[in-house]
């Protein structure tokens, strides 16, 4: 399992388009942000952010066509991945900012009310609710990859919340495992990404090609993981 997604962005034709096109899209990811950033609150930032959106649209786009497409078939344009990559990052709005959000805010508060002098009371309300946080993300970031392998699947952004489409693969032991592998790259791909986005050097440039080649592993680690529980072929 791990040895086929980590083989996969250079033993396989697909595999190694799509790592050409998220590792260009990560450079454009990691400098678009960080020149909008140095350049804010000017209006000169809105070129370089563009230059970021069309970067994580291309970014999700196709890593989402390796989540629910047949590999058989050849990468589509970069064109063709904008409408799933739009789709892809909609839904990360709804399903995975607002738990990353209330984890977020959860870390942070449970120190301070930990070292509060409000008594023990407020601590353990803390790590309960911290706790709550956690399991939530995990929940939200366990279905968004089936999510959007069903949409891509089915050419319908409404399979992503169709419970037929998307239950099965939840509920099976394929799928899980295969999550916890691609979990894991996705994780260390954004640590790198965000390395990326701090270095302007050959280390930040390396970081951008590391962190594609781990989304497109990730990606393929959960997609044959979908492709078998739904009835598809991955190679």
């Amino acid at each position: 399992m791990i040895r086929d997604a980590l083989r996969y962005p250079v033993s396989d034709e697909l595999g190694r388009a799509a790592l050409l096109r998220c590792g260009v899209s990560v450079v454009a990811l990691a400098v678009g942000v960080r020149y909008a950033v140095a350049v804010a609150p000017s209006i000169v930032a809105l070129v370089p952010a563009a230059v970021a959106l069309l970067g994580a649209v291309v970014l999700f786009g196709t890593t989402a066509v390796i989540l629910g497409s047949d590999d058989r078939r050849p990468l589509p344009s970069v064109r063709a991945v904008v409408r799933p990559g739009l789709e892809a990052l909609a839904l990360s709005v709804v399903v995975l900012v607002p738990a990353i959000a209330l984890l977020t805010r959860s870390l942070i508060e449970t120190p301070e009310a930990l070292a509060s002098e409000n008594g023990a009371g407020l601590g353990l309300f803390s790590l309960v609710s911290s706790t709550i946080a956690i399991f939530f993300f995990a929940a939200c970031a366990y279905a968004y990859p089936a999510a959007v392998a069903a949409s891509v699947s089915t050419g319908r952004l409404r399979a992503a919340v169709e419970s037929e489409t998307v239950l099965p693969a939840l509920t099976d032991p394929t799928y899980f495992l295969r999550w916890t592998v691609g979990f894991s790259f996705v994780v260390f791909a954004a640590w790198l990404v965000v390395t990326a986005v701090r270095r302007g050097d050959v280390v930040g440039l390396l970081a951008a090609g590391a962190a594609a080649y781990a989304v497109v592993a990730g990606a393929r680690a959960v997609g044959v993981g979908y492709a078998r529980v739904s009835g598809g072929r991955p190679r």
